[in-house]
This record gives C-alpha cells, structure tokens and sequence, in this order.
C-alpha cells in the first residue's frame, strides 16, 4: 500500500465537493434569473363598439344614392358623394342635408390655354365669314329683286305710254 495515501484522497474528494458546491450555486442563480425575467404579459381583448373618435370635425364616406344618406347615422357632419363625385351631399348631425351638384375643373398649363385661345380665334373668324356669306347672299337677293322691280315697272310704264298714244 505504498501508494495510498490519505491526504491526496482526502484532497481529491474536497476538490469535488469543491465543484459541485458551484455547481449547485449556479444552478441556482439560473433558476432564479428565469424567474426575474419579464414574462409576457397575458393577452387581453377589447372590443370598440363605436368608431374611433377622430380628430376631424367631419366625417367622408361614399353613397349612391341620398337614401344611403338618410340611413347613415353621423356623429359629426358628414361629406357623401357618389364615386365619380358628380353629386355630393353634407349631412349635419340633426339629419339636415344639402345636396350639391359638382363638375370637374382642369386647370391648364400655358401650352394648352395658347392652344383654347387659338382655336377659339379660329371658331370666331369662322362665324364672320359665315355672317358675311349670309350678308352677301342676301344682299345678292335683294339687288336680284331691286333690278327685276325696276325692270317691271319701267316696262309697265312704256306699255302705258304706248297705249295712250294710240289711242
């Protein structure tokens, strides 16, 4: 038994009591840190049984027709037009309503204002002429029955003269 000895097995198993001492410690701690971490929170819902108050002080919706409009309840004054936005109606929140009948307003640039007001130019001296030809022609009418007046009456005043001298 020359190999035995006391003190070195003695060392050896306090050297692994030693270690599993900190072992446990940190065991410990990690158990202890899962537990001092956020948990999530449980989950909770909530039902809204009234719009969302906005910040707005009107209300905008789509409508076909103004009986979609008097059946639609407001809580502020409410704007509904039709989708092409021909008609548009306002209603307030007593039930009054306005109806309002739109059109469309394109703004123009300097190119296409140049090109309006040449056309409309164009349009304008077309209706003078067309006047001027009316006025040529009537007054080509009227010269026509001037000339057959006069041509009349002179031939029916020698046919008189004519005639009292023969007699």
């Amino acid at each position: 038994m020359a190999g035995f000895n006391p003190y070195n097995n003695q060392y050896y198993m306090q050297d692994l009591q030693n270690m599993r001492d900190r072992i446990d410690r940190q065991m410990h701690q990690m158990q202890q840190n899962q537990f001092m971490q956020p948990q999530q929170p449980p989950i909770t819902q909530n039902f809204q049984l009234a719009p969302n108050p906005m910040n707005s002080d009107l209300e905008a919706k789509y409508a076909n027709s103004i009986d979609e409009v008097r059946n639609t309840f407001v809580v502020k004054t409410g704007i509904f037009a039709t989708k092409d936005f021909s008609t548009i109606w306002i209603k307030d929140v007593t039930g009054n309503i306005k109806t309002y009948k739109t059109e469309e307003v394109v703004e123009l640039d300097e190119k296409d204002k140049k090109i309006l007001d040449q056309n409309n130019q164009i349009l304008i001296l077309q209706k003078q002429i067309n006047s001027l030809k009316e006025e040529m022609a009537n007054a080509s009418t009227s010269n026509n029955s001037i000339i057959d007046e006069s041509t009349t009456s002179k031939k029916s005043a020698r046919s008189t003269t004519n005639s009292k001298a023969n007699d």
